[in-house]
């Protein structure tokens, strides 16, 4: 059959086809339903004329008791009306008008009980409204005399199928096909899941609309927000959230992999298989012969400690705490953080048309943590940038460690509990990492040295008494202009005045990511005030400071004549009885920039900001120490180190320069690491190198970007230590104690962090490549899009700490983030021995880097990650770059949502990012999430964005965790009106653990994974833009019908008052007391008892109907004729509808079992069918099944059809 849009003529001509045309108007009229008025086929009796005393339906008058619903009819021109629907179905093929008459046949006989009851539950859910909340009914009508005169028409762009889809369906697919598509569906109502989730769905909204009044509050908050003032005008955040929905939709259409090789269906059922595999329980049996990755690895199920497993279960609560932390203040979270992240995004001008997000995030599945591309590079390793990002922050978050400082016989870690700070680094951390000398048999060691010289109290910093020790925090000694927000201190051996938070490495970091980006901390800037000073994106004036000085230190010293001295920083000293020399004991910093930087646009001033600070940005610290500085004197010298990181990136690579050797670091101290220069400069011919020259300040500070330079100064007073002020003269013992094995030495910063570092790289552009801020402009099409996200939302958490009065910021709202990495880190995070100490954590000293005597075994126990060369130890300051790596045996939940395994029983990788994340980076999801949220945080939209953000929060302060009120046993009983998220994520995990179990994994196209298929084909067909099914068009024009008629406040509430009033019965006596309320679930009824029969008897029809649907739905056609005249009458109101069509859908002439002309299904479905004859047969005058015989022939009745019909439409 040819294509109806092809479709040109008929078998019969197009005049003869207009003169049955009548016919068909009958039917899709329902006029048709005319009924006889006995069985004789014979007679004029078979029509009634209204001339007897006739009781049955009549044709011209059925619609009488019901005068609202027949006004639409009565104002139609019926030749216009005729002619409408003429010109619309002689446009289809005759056997598809033919197919919809018996459609509509087989509707009202066939399948005549279930369209009975599918009346009466449509009549059931009018009386609800009408009778439940008779205020509420009565205020929103209103509305719908609003929506009635709508300048739209709203019954045909409500309708989420469109005639140009029913022509596509019809030109692709056979009858077959279509009719299997229809069965399908109806089997999809009335399958048990769909009964169980529909029935939640109405328990949902009966609670959350009816009883819950808390969650009903933030419900109308949440609609309020949507339909706020501020967008009636502005549409763009409705329009960016239907474009969300649509993109989800799209997504299904996506090829996933790198070369877009798998498809949507197939990536998922790989994903339920991996997440079975690694991340549910099993045990044995027929199905599963043998037990899982989960099951048998303790990695996955027993991380250890107070640690949680990687459980699916586990993990998709902890996900929900997470996620419900951003925008309900909870624990250390005292603000809506999304809505204040939406607000500091708006900042930044180009959020606002926020794209490319989707492509860093593709790019991050692609690249390893070093930005190597895993499909290409044969160097890269297995796990993808974004996962090692995560790892990396809960590494982070999780590394510090603390020292016993009365113990110096060895190098080990404190044998007292607690070990660990807490993600804070110490000294002793930097010491060890160096393989420095802690620990000894003899007193020359740096644990000895740090605790004399903090005990001494003759170590000053700007005038007061400066200790440190092991266990200073290396972040509280940098200098203030390097230090950020980290409060500094000065005697580690009082921890209750340390700084909580910005002593952690994480926190600190986004901190300064911050402050340059967002602050006006970097140098430069795109925005000026009025009075032409630059500004920062959040409106202050800039903060850069392109020069600045270091504190002030001296030590005292006793030579043993003449009383004691000061050695200042720098090679000053001076009698201590004098006053402090005011310009002394400092060095001079200038930053890389040495004034403030215009450039074009605000987002070249983010990156190039960013780059600045991880490149260039100068990271300066000053350890002060009075010490013996060699095993064989007996007097006190004044050692002073200053490390200076041009960037973190150059933090990253902070340790002595040993020359290219590495064996002379003597020579070489005080060298830059990149740039080969003497930080100070030094008559070569009389003086050895930087460390000699007195009094003076940096001559050469290397703007080389993550240049680095270490310069150790040692003074005293000669060899006797009572001569002339001077060079110390045991130089040569400190670098063998401080850097005794350069040769395997990382620097400062633990291995296991730096080594990683190459992800750090990646929150500013993308690749292998170093992009300092002169290189911004030529890779800029490499940026990450992700970060100035990620840093809005550091800022939220950021000024949530501040707020707090307490200067050493008690709460961390970090968490949010950190937990959010833990979670996606599992099972990589574990709780286990220090491996350090040995195998086991037990020490051997042929294996460990820990060495010395009176060294406890086993080692202490705490949270790692599991490297490739965790059984040397995660501390370990001596394994190979590779070690430091994750491993690539175990799988997080992301990995699985990245790439399916190498093969169907491996634990690594197969690399080739096939998984659902990489169908969503194919799509604009990201970019217009980014977009939506940043647009809510316009000033000018705070109407909107306070609603919507109030809203969410409520909704997600009433659901909780089964363990929020006493376990799922008592959930109930403690919170009868909140929603438990577990019953969601149980609902979830049992379709992936056990529903799946009996599922071939070698063939994913046997028929038992077709509901994975079927799942995504619906959802390409209802969500997506590029469907003609797509029910996000019916939304989106609900949305604009909505903003333009401008709903108030209490017509929302009376609206939901309506809905909520479909799930139950109230009380006749007490209507407004819930507990007496009587749950029905009338909608669910419809839909899975009463459609699917009416479904099945049309299906074998439906090609038929898509033909006819087309034609009289195309626009100008029929259906715009009805739209244009088919109008109710003025004087009846749309109340007066519900209640007319309620009383009609309730008639007897509907309702009656009976088979005669009282019952308008049966008699109308009896016409539609001697129609569809008619029509089937045409007009022959002769055979036994002719209809149309003229009754002149000898033998013939004397009354025909014909004459029948010309009763009725030309007689009467």
């Amino acid at each position: 059959m040819r294509p109806i849009g092809e479709f040109t003529g008929a078998n019969i001509s197009l005049l003869d086809f207009k003169k049955n045309i009548i016919f068909i108007s009958l039917i899709l009229l329902l006029s048709g339903a005319c009924s006889h008025a006995g069985t004789d086929k014979n007679g004029i009796s078979q029509f009634s004329d209204n001339t007897d005393d006739y009781k049955g339906v009549s044709l011209f008058s059925f619609l009488n008791p019901y005068p609202v619903v027949k006004s639409f009819f009565t104002n139609m021109d019926p030749v216009g009306f005729n002619e409408a629907l003429g010109d619309a179905l002689s446009q289809a093929p005759r056997t598809d008008n033919l197919g919809t008459i018996r459609a509509l046949e087989s509707a009202m006989l066939q399948s005549r009980t279930a369209v009975q009851t599918l009346s009466l539950g449509l009549a059931d859910m009018i009386e609800k409204m009408q009778t439940s909340n008779p205020a509420a009914y009565s205020s929103i009508q209103p509305v719908f005399e609003k929506i009635r005169h709508y300048k739209k028409p709203v019954v045909r762009n409500l309708m989420p199928l469109g005639a140009n889809q029913l022509l596509i369906e019809y030109n692709t697919k056979t009858a077959n096909q279509v009719a299997t598509s229809i069965h399908d569906t109806a089997d999809l109502l009335v399958d048990p899941d769909t009964v169980d989730t529909l029935h939640d769905i109405e328990d949902f909204l009966y609670k959350g609309l009816r009883k819950n009044t808390t969650f009903r509050t933030g419900v109308e908050s949440l609609l309020g927000g949507f339909f706020a003032p501020s967008l009636l005008t502005d549409r763009t955040l409705k329009e960016g959230f239907i474009s969300l929905i649509y993109d989800f939709g799209e997504m299904m259409y996506k090829a996933a992999g790198f070369e877009d090789q798998m498809t949507p269906q197939t990536s998922f059922k790989n994903f339920i298989i991996n997440s079975e595999n690694f991340f549910t329980a099993n045990t044995t049996s027929p199905v599963e012969l043998s037990a899982n990755e989960y099951s048998t690895n303790a990695a996955y199920n027993s991380p250890g400690g107070i640690l949680k497993p990687a459980e699916l279960r586990t993990m998709l609560r902890d996900l929900f705490v997470t996620i419900k932390g951003l925008i309900f203040a909870q624990g250390d979270v005292t603000v809506n953080v999304l809505k204040e992240t939406a607000k500091n995004a708006y900042l930044l001008d180009f959020m606002r048309n926020s794209s490319g997000s989707s492509q860093t995030f593709k790019d991050l599945l692609q690249l390893d943590g070093d930005g190597r591309n895993r499909q290409t590079d044969v160097e890269s390793r297995p796990l993808s940038s974004l996962e090692t990002l995560f790892i990396v922050l809960t590494l982070a978050d999780n590394y510090g460690y603390r020292w016993n400082p009365a113990q110096t016989t060895h190098n080990a870690l404190t044998d007292a509990a607690p070990f660990t700070t807490g993600g804070e680094l110490t000294l002793g951390d930097a010491m060890f990492s160096m393989g420095s000398v802690i620990g000894s048999g003899d007193s020359f060691n740096f644990k000895n040295i740090t605790e004399l010289s903090r005990t001494s109290s003759k170590v000053f910093r700007d005038g007061s008494v400066y200790k440190i020790g092991f266990n200073t925090r290396v972040l509280s000694i940098l200098e203030a202009v390097s230090r950020g927000e980290t409060q500094q201190i000065t005697d580690p051996a009082a921890e209750a005045t340390f700084d909580k938070l910005y002593n952690k490495t994480v926190p600190w970091m986004l901190d300064w990511i911050v402050k340059v980006t967002l602050e006006g901390y970097g140098p430069y800037y795109s925005q000026t005030d009025s009075g032409g000073q630059p500004i920062a994106p959040n409106g202050d004036p800039l903060q850069y400071q392109p020069s600045w000085n270091t504190s002030k230190y001296y030590v005292q010293i006793d030579p043993g004549t003449g009383g004691e001295r000061r050695i200042y920083l720098g090679g000053v000293d001076q009698t201590a009885a004098s006053a402090v020399l005011t310009n002394k004991g400092f060095y001079s910093i200038t930053e890389t920039a040495p004034a403030p930087i215009p450039v074009a646009s605000a987002e070249e001033a983010f990156y190039k900001n960013l780059q600045w600070l991880l490149y260039e940005k100068r990271f300066v610290a000053v350890l002060p120490v009075r010490a013996k500085l060699a095993a064989t004197v007996t007097y006190q010298e004044a050692l002073f180190i200053t490390a200076i990181g041009n960037g973190i990136m150059g933090m990253m690579n902070l340790s002595p320069n040993c020359g290219p050797l590495k064996d002379d670091c003597t020579n070489f101290n005080g060298f830059w690491q990149k740039k080969g220069t003497p930080i100070k400069s030094f008559d070569s011919g009389t003086q050895a190198g930087p460390w000699v020259v007195q009094d003076t300040n940096f001559q050469d500070l290397s703007n080389e970007p993550g240049d680095s330079v270490f310069l150790v100064e040692g003074w005293g007073y000669g060899l006797a230590g009572n001569e002339g002020f001077q060079v110390t003269a045991v130089y040569s013992a400190l670098f063998p104690l401080l850097i005794p094995d350069p040769t395997t030495v990382y620097g400062m910063i633990p291995p296991v962090v730096s080594q990683n570092a190459g992800v750090i790289k990646q929150l500013g552009f993308l690749g292998t490549t170093d992009t300092p801020a002169s290189q911004v402009n030529t890779n800029w099409n490499k940026r990450n899009r992700l970060t100035p996200f990620i840093v809005a939302l550091a800022k939220a958490l950021g000024d949530d700490a501040k707020s707090d009065a307490n200067p050493l910021h008690p709460r961390n709202p970090y968490k949010l983030f950190t937990g959010l990495a833990e979670i996606f880190s599992r099972p990589y995070v574990y709780y286990g021995p220090d491996q350090t100490y040995g195998p086991n954590g037990v020490y051997d000293s042929n294996v460990s880097p820990i060495q010395g005597t009176g060294i406890s075994s086993p080692g202490p126990s705490f949270i790692q990650i599991r490297t490739v060369g965790i059984a040397s130890g995660l501390r370990n300051p001596k394994a190979t770059p590779v070690e430091y790596k994750a491993s690539k045996n175990y799988r997080t939940l992301l990995s699985v949502l990245i790439e399916g395994t190498s093969t169907p029983t491996s634990t690594d990788r197969n690399r080739m990012t096939d998984g659902p994340l990489d169908l969503l980076s194919k799509t604009d999801i990201l970019s217009g999430l980014i977009k939506f949220t940043t647009n809510l945080g316009d000033p000018a939209k705070s109407d909107a964005r306070d609603k919507v953000m109030d809203g969410l929060s409520g909704i997600l302060n009433q659901t909780k965790l089964w363990s929020d009120c006493g376990g799922e046993a008592n959930f109930q009983t403690n919170c009868p009106n909140q929603f438990a998220i577990d019953e969601g994520i149980d609902w979830l995990v049992f379709r992936i653990a056990d529903k799946y179990d009996d599922r071939p994994r070698n063939d994913l196209y046997d028929p038992a994974w077709v509901k994975i298929d079927d799942l995504v084909r619906r959802i390409r067909d209802y969500v997506s833009r590029s469907s003609g099914w797509s029910l996000v068009k019916s939304l989106d024009f609900l949305l604009d019908l909505l903003l333009d008629i401008q709903l108030t406040a209490g017509e929302i509430s009376n609206t939901l008052d309506l809905i909520s009033s479909l799930f139950y019965v109230g009380d006749d006596i007490d209507p407004n007391n819930t507990a007496l309320d009587t749950r029905t679930y009338t909608l669910s009824d419809i839909l899975t008892t009463s459609l699917p029969p009416v479904l099945d008897s049309m299906a074998p029809y439906g090609r038929n109907l898509y033909a006819t649907g087309y034609q009289l739905g195309k626009p100008g056609s029929f259906f715009s004729f009805l739209e244009k005249n088919a109008s109710m009458s003025s004087t009846y109101s749309v109340e007066e509808l519900f209640e007319n069509t309620k009383v009609l859908l309730r008639s007897d002439m509907i309702q009656t079992s009976l088979m005669d002309n009282r019952a308008f299904l049966y008699s109308a479905g009896t016409l539609i069918g001697l129609f569809g004859d008619i029509y089937e047969r045409g007009r022959r005058f002769s055979g036994a099944d002719a209809f149309f015989y003229d009754n002149w022939n000898d033998g013939q009745p004397t009354s025909t059809y014909w004459d029948d019909l010309n009763a009725i439409f030309s007689l009467r």
